[in-house]
């Protein structure tokens, strides 16, 4: 389908929140006038989970026809799950939103201009904090500190070349896919947990193509409290450090360093009271031990004979 868009939502079995997004893309601008598709990627854990999803995916089907759809994929994993997807893809643009988004009435719009407008081969939305959250103090303060609940404002203008994505609201035009490949399933959750997008951007930019930021494509982001706790910001932290040492291969001559350095600048900044430069080299911390011990469980010392 020229100028259309498969949508991918890739779900573990989150029902309410799958048919939040659905819901809104069914109100957007110019969807009664498009020949977009929606694919639910179920990826629940358990039948019973992914019953629910296909109802919901029925519920939906039954207002568009053959335009919501799903792919059931029972082995854990997104990126397993958004790839067996992509392969059923008709569009010529694939989009993908995580289930727990709500995108702005303006987004269908948006997608297509930016790929009517611009040469880029992919393209990342931006990934907000919904309006009722911006006077939150204690939120912000959580925020500042953590980091650890993606938000997407780089307040660059539409078509501004950027070297990275964040895999929660992004675009890419079908054959991307045929020369870069798909997405690595070691990767993300389910797998190893997170930067399957970082790594999917980096083979991109390897290839020579080209990454687009596109302010107007907005998506709204739930705030999660139980993100913002110590707890999870070491999870998140030990959880990068292992899925980027699947793909980096870093050696442990080069851990080692990095996580002393780590250890250094945390007692600095404390001493400071600098506390986002603090978290900073705190989670970095996290990361590169957590790197350090993946690597001791294969590491062979020296030996002779």
């Amino acid at each position: 389908m020229e100028n259309s868009l498969s949508i991918v939502i890739a779900t573990s079995g989150r029902v309410e929140k799958l048919r939040r997004l659905l819901e809104g893309l069914y109100r957007a601008h110019g969807w009664d006038q498009s020949r977009h598709e929606i694919i639910v990627a179920n990826n629940a854990p358990d039948e019973a989970g992914a019953k629910v999803v296909e109802d919901c995916v029925e519920e939906y089907s039954r207002r568009a026809g053959p335009r919501c759809r799903q792919v059931r994929e029972p082995v854990p994993g997104k990126c397993r799950a958004q790839n067996r997807a992509i392969v059923q893809a008709r569009a010529s643009i694939v989009a993908f939103f995580d289930d727990d988004l709500e995108v702005d009435p303006h987004w269908l719009e948006a997608v297509s201009g930016f790929f009517s407008s611009f040469p880029h081969d992919v393209m990342q939305g931006s990934i907000r904090m919904h309006p009722k959250d911006r006077d939150d103090r204690r939120l912000q303060k959580a925020l500042q500190r953590y980091r650890t609940i993606d938000f997407i404002d780089y307040g660059y203008p539409p078509g501004t070349d950027i070297r990275t994505l964040t895999g929660g609201n992004i675009a890419v035009r079908r054959e991307v896919f045929d020369q870069v490949g798909m997405f690595d399933e070691r990767l993300g959750p389910g797998e190893a947990g997170i930067s399957e997008d970082v790594e999917f951007a980096k083979r991109i930019l390897q290839a020579g193509k080209r990454i687009g930021y596109e302010p107007r494509a907005v998506v709204y982001n739930e705030v999660d409290w139980s993100r913002l706790t110590e707890e999870f910001f070491r999870f998140r932290h030990e959880t990068q450090g292992r899925s980027r040492l699947v793909y980096k291969r870093n050696s442990i001559f080069t851990v080692v360093p990095n996580l002393l350095r780590a250890v250094w600048t945390f007692g600095w900044y404390s001493l400071l009271g600098d506390e986002r430069r603090k978290y900073r080299a705190k989670g970095r911390y996290f990361h590169y031990r957590a790197m350090l011990l993946e690597k001791l469980k294969t590491f062979k010392p020296f030996t002779t004979t």
